[in-house]
């Protein structure tokens, strides 16, 4: 069982609009039930592969700050609707270092699908988790429906992950606790595949140690990945989206080590989808500043366009973020962190500029 608590206090700026700031938090309550906790992996028996997850998240806090700002997503990416969600309730067979893992139950796509870990160094909505995908009522994390995925292994270094959702529930297990989902309710059924790939340039190099002045430092940054998924949604409100991210290694001579990623979604519905297309990209720095190895530093940005059906004569809004993350100790960090949202919801207007932090509390 463990504790998460993620506080994102953010003030903006926004011309014509004014100052705006909101403070919103995200407790998480992860538990996991299994024999096979007890055991090595080695000599797990069959009951032992599976476990039984359940998962409750709490958001409080003022979620309004994107549209005091006037963008058209949100600044946070704690920002959704205040108070309890039931975000998984779920049976898995893990692999173990087998071929095939299973999972069914209360589910939401991510992390199983789009979710990569270099995305988590971000704080926008934008960047941080599920490549800005906006197609009505896809079970993101908070969200969640039941489903079932399967991953299977392919070798060993790459992955095919294939999944179904039923769609019409999300809103209802969003509710469950009086939470107000803010979103329509949509029916049908959504099926997703994706391929990753792990045998990437740099890949093996980073399985050694990393050193800092005859010491051993932890890698904070995540191995190289390459994800190409896509997802289908049916009646009656039917998308279908293809997205891709690539994490690669950079070796670069500043700091000690890097990541350049690269990422996009790209729908073929958009009098369904009201965000048809996004495409982003950044870098991670670790060990930029000397004598602080463990820093890292994440500059990203990302655009994502609106439906000429829907929203026609809006631009595309960019985000640009730059936040550096300081470990406090291995239960404890704060991101500093600086934003500019360029053509803020798909307007004419100056950019809104905004700072914050985010505090990570686990335990």
């Amino acid at each position: 069982m463990d504790l998460e608590l993620t506080a994102e206090p953010v003030m903006g700026e926004a011309p014509t609009l004014g100052v705006a700031g909101s403070w919103m938090q995200q407790l998480v309550l992860n538990s996991t039930f299994s024999s096979g906790l007890t055991r090595d992996k080695p000599q797990w028996r069959e009951i032992d592969r599976w476990a039984v997850n359940l998962q409750l998240t709490a958001f409080s806090g003022n979620a309004n700050l994107g549209q005091a700002l006037g963008t058209a997503f949100p600044l946070q990416t704690t920002a959704h609707p205040v108070g309890l969600w039931l975000t998984e309730a779920a049976i898995e067979r893990r692999a173990a270092g087998g071929e095939l893992f299973l999972k069914a139950g209360v589910l939401a796509l991510n992390p199983g699908f789009v979710q990569a870990p270099v995305l988590n160094s971000y704080i926008h909505s934008v960047l941080n988790n599920t490549l800005n995908l906006e197609t009505y009522g896809l079970p993101i994390n908070p969200f969640a429906a039941p489903g079932a995925m399967a991953h299977l292994r392919l070798g060993a270094s790459s992955e095919l992950r294939v999944g179904q959702f039923w769609l019409e529930p999300v809103n209802g297990i969003a509710s469950l606790f009086g939470v107000n989902p803010q979103q329509p309710s949509v029916g049908g059924s959504l099926q997703i595949v994706q391929w990753n790939l792990h045998d990437l340039p740099g890949s093996v190099s980073l399985r050694r140690p990393l050193l800092h002045n005859q010491q051993v430092i932890a890698r904070q940054l995540p191995p190289p990945l390459l994800q190409i998924g896509a997802y289908n949604t049916t009646d009656p409100d039917p998308n279908q989206v293809v997205y891709g991210l690539l994490t690669l290694a950079a070796p670069l001579p500043l700091g000690l080590d890097h990541r350049l990623w690269f990422g996009f979604n790209q729908g073929f519905d958009p009098q369904n989808n009201p965000n048809p297309s996004f495409l982003a990209g950044g870098w991670l720095a670790q060990g930029l500043v000397p004598g602080r190895p463990l820093d890292v530093m994440a500059v990203g940005y990302g655009s994502t366009s609106f439906s000429q059906t829907l929203t026609p004569g809006l631009r595309p809004e960019g985000v640009l973020e730059l936040n550096y993350t300081i470990p406090i100790s291995s239960q404890l960090s704060i991101q500093p962190v600086l934003q500019w949202i360029l053509q803020p919801g798909g307007s004419n207007r100056a950019a809104v500029v905004a700072g914050g932090m985010q505090v990570n509390l686990s335990f």
